[in-house]
């Protein structure tokens, strides 16, 4: 019974991150001037880092966060090794997930390019845990996850009235949901080893050496309004800040698969969010990609309750 209610903790922060990712795109759509994708990405991540260097310090000033687990690091240097190999690529994944993913949706459409990283990103998850962990999710998992998938696809799908498929963007869209599924993997593994406040700092501080330099030539010099100021800041400090040290806390009680597949919700979100906030013209159709969404996620959520029992 105690599993079962540590698992449900996981899920609620999960959810939780997942309702925050889903206003990005509503506040993105608020970006005046000529700032490119690239640099939205780039700054965001600058900005969440920042956020988690000042509560670092806040907190260790107050005395209320531990260390890096040091006697461990000082008994066993393989857990130091293990710790900064795992925190390197989940930084690279997390770098070139927010490069891919714009670069994706600027090749094929963003219709495209978000069903495409958001729909991948899960059976990524699900193949690396069979694979790199020998523990395969089980049928319910992969059920819920199919049908999650083809929902969320099909709720971004039914917005666009005009599909570009292009095999370039397509690859791109899928290194994007591998390098997310990477990352939370790699999570996974470190918050055995240290708080997600210490994960996310410096996975993110890796990040922004990635994304930076690779926005500066891709992009050039930046360009922002004082609009654009203000969406970045939401965007870093609560699309990106707060919600991955809320996804990371969860991947102390859930598996990484069904972390990323609870990402899935996001579509929901940001379908409710164009019809209140943007007041687009949605199509009705895509309540049944939300239904297909709700259904798959519940068979999800019944294989974690099933592993946890």
């Amino acid at each position: 019974m105690m599993m079962k209610k540590i698992s449900l903790v996981g899920i609620t922060l999960a959810l939780c991150a997942a309702f925050l990712w889903g206003t990005a795109g509503t506040a993105q759509s608020f970006v005046q001037g000529a700032t490119a994708p690239y640099w939205i990405g780039a700054f965001r991540l600058l900005v969440a880092c920042f956020f988690f260097h000042v509560l670092f310090f806040y907190r260790r000033v107050s005395q209320q966060l531990p260390n890096i687990n040091k006697q461990q690091v000082s008994e066993l240097s393989t857990v130091a090794t293990t710790y900064w190999l795992h925190i390197v690529v989940a930084g690279i994944c997390m770098g070139l997930y927010n490069l891919t993913f714009f670069a994706g949706i600027k090749t094929t459409g963003i219709a495209i390019g978000t069903a495409t990283t958001i729909g991948s990103a899960p059976i990524w998850a699900g193949l690396m845990q069979a694979v790199i962990l020998k523990k395969p999710p089980s049928l319910h998992w992969w059920l819920g996850t199919f049908c999650a998938t083809a929902g969320g696809t099909w709720m971004v799908l039914s917005q666009s009235s005009r599909w570009q498929i292009n095999t370039k963007g397509l690859l791109i869209c899928l290194s994007a949901g591998f390098c997310y599924a990477l990352y939370t993997l790699m999570s996974k593994k470190l918050v055995s080893i240290a708080s997600p406040l210490i994960i996310t700092k410096h996975t993110f501080s890796v990040a922004i050496f990635i994304a930076v330099p690779i926005a500066w030539i891709l992009a050039g010099t930046p360009t922002v309004s004082w609009v654009s100021v203000a969406v970045i800041l939401y965007l870093g400090l609560l699309t990106t800040g707060v919600a991955y040290l809320l996804y990371t806390q969860a991947l102390k009680h859930i598996s990484a698969p069904t972390g990323v597949a609870l990402g899935l919700i996001e579509p929901i979100v940001a379908f409710f969010l164009a019809i209140v906030v943007a007041h687009e013209n949605v199509n009705m159709l895509a309540l049944v990609g939300l239904c297909l969404i709700l259904a798959g996620l519940w068979l999800v959520l019944k294989s974690e309750g099933q592993q946890k029992a």
